[in-house]
């Protein structure tokens, strides 16, 4: 099998979001638009990596309540603990290794934030999420919640490290989150000199993105909070150059028209005007 060599390398840039919450975002990275990492990203619409950071007790930093409409949000908690409701009366609580899938479809109005203790206390917060975009047909599908406890989504050992699927399949291993895109997506941790390969479908996007530590595909060092995104070619095959922790993204494009304004994912500018619209005349629901 031929291995993917890396077709380009985006730096993500640090910035906060809802109250505060420190991150890196990863898609779109440093110096990309949105539309420009949507067309190279398909069907992926934005990575952040938030944290890690550390709670000071009083603290509201979090995600308190805001629209969606045309896609899918994968929440995937890597350290503490967060607490999701949204407006069709879905919640669950995010633990250490868990993750949430939310369809956000014809429209949701939700809110993520630490758990009680971590608000009072203090703690160490750090995760993913990752915006999956819907096809066309499935924009006005019905918005609601899937909650992804940590023990539908073990840790696999494999040779120098383990794997934590969350969807789709790697390393023989399948992940429970089920989304019309049809993608695949992991968690992967190596020691030094550890390497992975894996089998990519034809025509797929794919793309690696070390977290901490830094790996090399193909003769290309790709450091943390960088998005290498894989040419032409058979394979994903990597080494990790030190302890390293990193996200596997492969997905099959869409190649629909992409229109965006923030929260709001769809293909026409109409269908966002419409969005705003139904937002604020509040048809995406409420939170108390």
């Amino acid at each position: 099998m031929s291995p993917k060599p890396v077709a380009s390398l985006v730096t993500g840039l640090p910035t906060q979001d809802g109250n505060r919450v420190p991150l890196v975002r990863l898609v779109p990275g440093r110096g990309q638009h949105g539309t420009e990492a949507f067309r190279a990203m398909d069907p992926f619409l934005l990575m952040d990596h938030f944290g890690p950071m550390v709670l000071p007790p009083g603290t509201d930093a979090g995600f308190p309540p805001h629209p969606h409409r045309g896609f899918q949000t994968l929440t995937y908690l890597i350290q503490g603990a967060f607490k999701h409701r949204d407006s069709t009366g879905g919640s669950g609580l995010l633990r250490p290794g868990g993750a949430q899938l939310m369809n956000a479809g014809a429209g949701i109005v939700h809110e993520e934030m630490p758990v009680p203790e971590h608000l009072e206390t203090g703690g160490p917060i750090e995760g993913v999420q990752l915006w999956i975009n819907l096809p066309k047909a499935d924009k006005w599908s019905q918005p609601g919640y899937t909650d992804l406890q940590p023990e539908s989504m073990p840790w696999t050992v494999l040779p120098g490290g383990r794997i934590r699927v969350l969807a789709g399949s790697w390393a023989g291993v399948t992940g429970p989150a089920r989304t019309p895109a049809r993608i695949a997506y992991a968690h992967l941790e190596l020691a030094a000199g550890g390497r992975f390969q894996q089998t990519i479908p034809e025509g797929w996007t794919a793309a690696v993105v070390p977290l901490h530590g830094s790996v090399r595909l193909e003769g290309t060092e790709v450091p943390a909070d960088t998005v290498a995104l894989l040419g032409n070619g058979e394979s994903l095959a990597l080494e990790a150059l030190t302890p390293v922790s990193l996200m596997l993204l492969a997905g099959e494009p869409l190649r629909e028209p992409i229109a965006h304004y923030g929260p709001f994912v769809m293909n026409t500018r109409e269908e966002l005007e419409q969005a705003v619209l139904d937002y604020q005349q509040g048809r995406m629901g409420h939170l108390d």
